[in-house]
């Protein structure tokens, strides 16, 4: 398949295997299988199969709208398993990349771990008794409440969903050099931006990856991989899901 025909999110992809030094065949044919995965990757000595899903723009119509972000990522999850029903033998990821649709919010940790795990809900403490509590009340604390897609028999082939992202760091740098000054106008934050990344630096654009882990793969994607210096991952810490890699670039945005 030329590489023109390829789409924005393969494209980017595959720029990322490359720059990582990930060994990668491009729709590599199986024996006794009809489809052919987008990117099968080796890493130590697994195969991971790597299908890539792109998000077209949309045009928003006028006037008020209100949006549910998970669908867009559920259809990319049962695209995945379509793709993947015939390779149960091989752990599998699901790459998710947004050409600019305000629906496909798929770098939003309550949006994408909502779908995963469940909608994020809240647990509300509520004393039942005569007279006050003996303990202080307990906070108001984030719960997954239902609907999890990953589940610990369902779907486990999945290693991790990986989003896609190009990040603007030229404008990240002058917002944090607003945060971190907030008395300063936007024309010194500016100034003080060009003298130290230089003049063009608001055209400055990485490309990085969030792996959002599946905690019940029977072969996790490992966390020694991924982790380039504008990536993120999300995974489990303890008893919690939460962000567990921050690449050292990203991390000069706060």
């Amino acid at each position: 398949m030329p590489q023109d025909n390829r789409t924005e999110g393969e494209r980017r992809f595959e720029a990322y295997l490359k720059a990582m030094g990930y060994p990668f065949e491009f729709e590599k044919p199986y024996p006794g299988k009809s489809k052919k995965p987008d990117y099968s990757v080796t890493l130590g000595t697994t195969t991971y199969l790597f299908d890539v899903k792109d998000v077209d723009p949309d045009v928003m119509p006028p006037g008020f709208v209100q949006l549910d972000p998970h669908p867009e990522i559920i259809e990319r999850i049962k695209a995945g398993q379509k793709k993947f029903k015939e390779f149960k033998e091989f752990p599998c990821c699901v790459v998710m990349q947004n050409n600019g649709n305000v629906s496909a919010m798929f770098e939003e940790p309550g949006i994408v771990l909502g779908v995963i795990y469940g909608r994020i809900g809240f647990r509300v403490p509520v004393y039942v008794g005569d007279g006050p509590p003996a303990e202080p009340t307990p906070p108001l604390t984030a719960a997954f409440t239902g609907g999890a897609w990953f589940q610990p028999d369902h779907n486990t082939r999945f290693s991790a969903l990986i989003t896609l992202r190009r990040i603007a760091v030229g404008k990240r740098r002058l917002r944090r050099i607003r945060q971190d000054n907030p008395g300063m106008t936007f024309h010194d934050a500016h100034s003080l931006t060009r003298e130290r990344f230089g003049a063009d630096y608001f055209e400055e654009l990485q490309q990085g990856v969030i792996v959002w882990e599946n905690v019940y793969a029977r072969t996790p994607l490992p966390r020694d991989t991924f982790n380039g210096p504008y990536d993120e991952r999300y995974g489990l810490d303890g008893d919690d899901i939460t962000r567990v890699f921050c690449g050292s670039a990203f991390a000069e945005f706060g």
